[in-house]
């Protein structure tokens, strides 16, 4: 049963990747209407736990990973759910780039660097690093900043599709930091609502995000296993470790001590723009070494060409 599990998902996976993906995503799109509004993300950037969060707030029940699709579905997913927004709406997740069919959304972004080593640790844990890379921490972020490691493209043309849209243009387009989210989570969960046009309720704001906090999901995560809950969230993971988790740690920042100064170099170069542009840090903040500074030279004329988009 595992090896027909690990099988599909490559079949999956590579589908996902090919030509056959234009007419899927045709199709994921059907039956939306111009009142939704799209909780817009690449892949890893928190918007699991921001679905929680809304789903208690909107909903006002307990989340659970069973739950969610029912009131804040996946694209595809969206066609047998009712409106749940003030304008007859439905609010539907998304980690396609910007589409005309996207009328009115919020776009959470989150410091690539952290959402490639939750995306690493993912594509390591369900066997598909080896389908895009050599597998290894190096050959996997080099994947990533071309584009190739994940179905949706590279972290930066996924950023800029969103902030260059007609959306930023005309006023319906939000954008929310994950680590802003982290750190004020009721001002920004507060605005997202009135984006919505829903009156937050301070108590219930507050409520949602004592209930879903890392250590409220991740005991969620353990019952849902447990129980044999049905969730698509939870279905590509083989096993309980930490890095098969799907709620991991949620780490801020946590690539300082993980990316060598040729990476961080390679970032800059790649998608430097993008990190200034949203407030995050560029480089180390530190002197970098100058040996790992002419490796990057050497690394960027190989990535940067296909990066740079």
């Amino acid at each position: 049963m595992i090896r027909m599990m690990d099988t599909y998902r490559l079949i999956h996976a590579k589908a996902a990747r090919s030509k056959i993906r234009v007419p899927l995503a045709w199709y994921w799109h059907l039956g939306l209407r111009p009142q939704d509004v799209f909780l817009a993300s690449y892949p890893r950037s928190g918007s699991t736990w921001l679905r929680f969060m809304l789903f208690q707030i909107l909903r006002r029940e307990e989340a659970a990973f069973g739950k969610i699709e029912e009131c804040i579905p996946e694209i595809d997913a969206h066609r047998r759910i009712p409106p749940i927004l003030p304008a007859g709406g439905r609010l539907v997740k998304t980690h396609e780039q910007y589409r005309k069919d996207y009328t009115r959304a919020v776009f959470l972004v989150r410091d690539p660097r952290d959402v490639f080593l939750s995306c690493y640790a993912r594509a390591v844990e369900t066997g598909l690093a080896p389908l895009v890379s050599k597998g290894d921490f190096d050959s996997f972020f080099l994947s990533f900043m071309e584009g190739r490691a994940l179905q949706q493209g590279s972290w930066q043309a996924h950023t800029r599709s969103w902030l260059d849209s007609p959306l930023a243009k005309d006023g319906n387009l939000m954008v929310i930091r994950y680590e802003d989210l982290r750190r004020n989570s009721e001002q920004v969960l507060a605005e997202f609502l009135r984006f919505l046009g829903v009156t937050p309720d301070p108590q219930v704001v507050r409520t949602a995000i004592e209930h879903n906090s890392l250590q409220r999901m991740r005991a969620k995560e353990d019952h849902a296993r447990s129980s044999g809950e049905s969730s698509p969230l939870l279905g590509s993971h083989k096993s309980n470790r930490e890095d098969g988790r799907f709620v991991r740690q949620g780490a801020v920042g946590g690539w300082r001590s993980k990316f060598s100064d040729a990476q961080l170099c390679i970032v800059d170069q790649c998608a430097g723009d993008l990190l200034v542009r949203l407030g995050y840090q560029v480089g180390r903040a530190e002197e970098p070494d100058e040996s790992a500074v002419s490796d990057c030279y050497r690394l960027t004329c190989a990535v940067a060409r296909k990066a740079l988009i």
